[in-house]
Order: C-alpha cells, then sequence, then structure tokens
C-alpha cells in the first residue's frame, strides 16, 4: 500500500535532486525493521565510485534544511547503485576508529607526497601539462594514492578520515583537507583579485 504521505515524499525529493540526478530512481516506503519510521531508497548508477558517506553528503546538500528537518529528520536513507541491494552496502567505519587514526592518517599522506602529487594534477607547475578537473569523486586522489606506494586494502581508511576533513571529492582534498596547496592559493588569489575590481 502506498499511501499519498510516501507519494509526496517522493516527488518533493524527485524535485529537489532533478537537476543534479535526472536518472535517480527515489523510492519512499515503510521501514521493514520499524514500520513507523519512513525508508528512502536513492538508486543511481552515478553512485558507483563513491562511498557511502560521500553518497549521503552529496544528497542531503540538495534537499532544504528546513524540508529535511520538517519532513526527513528521522527517516532511514540507502543510497544505492541499481544492482546493489541495502544489505550488501559496506557500512561506514566506526567514527570513532577514523577519529583515532586521523592524525596518523594525515602525517603519512603528508609524508609520503600525496598531497602534493594531487596538487601537481589539478594545478601542475608546468604551464605544459594538462591541470585535471575535479569529477565530484576520488579518482585522481586514487591514482595519487597508488603513485605514493599507498596499497587499495588502505583506500577505505584513508577516504573515510579526509571525509572527516571536509573533503568529499579530489579538489576537496587540496581545499578542506591538505594544510597547503597550490589550487587552494590560485582560488584565494583570484578572489582577492575579484574583491579589488
Amino acid at each position: 500500500m502506498h499511501d499519498s504521505r510516501l507519494a509526496k515524499i517522493e516527488s518533493d525529493i524527485r524535485g529537489f535532486v532533478q537537476a543534479s540526478y535526472p536518472d535517480m530512481t527515489i523510492r519512499a516506503e515503510y521501514w521493514a525493521k520499524d514500520p513507523s519510521r519512513i525508508a528512502l531508497f536513492f538508486i543511481d548508477e552515478r553512485f558507483r565510485t563513491l562511498y557511502r558517506r560521500q553518497r549521503y553528503h552529496y544528497l542531503v546538500h540538495l534537499i532544504p534544511k528546513d524540508y529535511y528537518d520538517s519532513m526527513l529528520a528521522d527517516t532511514v536513507w540507502f543510497e544505492l547503485t541499481p544492482d546493489e541491494r541495502p544489505q550488501t552496502v559496506e557500512d561506514d567505519p566506526d567514527e570513532g576508529f577514523v577519529a583515532s587514526i586521523t592524525r596518523d592518517v594525515m602525517a603519512v599522506l603528508q609524508g609520503k607526497g600525496f598531497f602534493a602529487a594531487l596538487d601537481e594534477m589539478f594545478c601542475p607547475q608546468s604551464k605544459a601539462t594538462l591541470a585535471q578537473k575535479c569529477s565530484g569523486d576520488f579518482r585522481h586522489a586514487k591514482e595519487a594514492l597508488h603513485l605514493c606506494g599507498f596499497e587499495k586494502s588502505d583506500w577505505s581508511d584513508v577516504f573515510h578520515v579526509l571525509m572527516g576533513q571536509g573533503a568529499f571529492c579530489d579538489c576537496e582534498i587540496l581545499y578542506n583537507a591538505a594544510t597547503e596547496s597550490r589550487l587552494k592559493s590560485q582560488y584565494w588569489q583570484r578572489r582577492s583579485h575579484e574583491g579589488h575590481n
């Protein structure tokens, strides 16, 4: 039974996310584990390369806060690719664990030249090198980790630490997590220049 409340939530959310995710399937239903709560399913192929925390971050920023607070505060979210099921999606690491490794992970990233390698991709020192563009994921950061000798088994820990620093894509790593980067410096130089015009 699909009642009008669920249909309205589906329709509202579709309106909020459509510009960013035109092909997304949105489903609202009473949660099987607790029918007093609503489960929201966001299904999109573009989630394939993203961690759960990234998926949620991108979606929640598309929904107005007052709508979220009044309509969605007690909902359970499942952000899935078309072939995923809620039980097959890997859980985020425990927040306490991520906090406990953050200092060491950041020190290792800095020490192995990860931030410098990523900065070189987005803001190359040589004018002859084409600068990469951010695609809203970690594709270039994964390449930089590989170049710096990190194992694939380290990626989840690394990226959850970086997301804890407010970095949900390649360029945000350089803006929000790196202590310094040419990309960040260029951004503020541009802003300063705009302010003087």
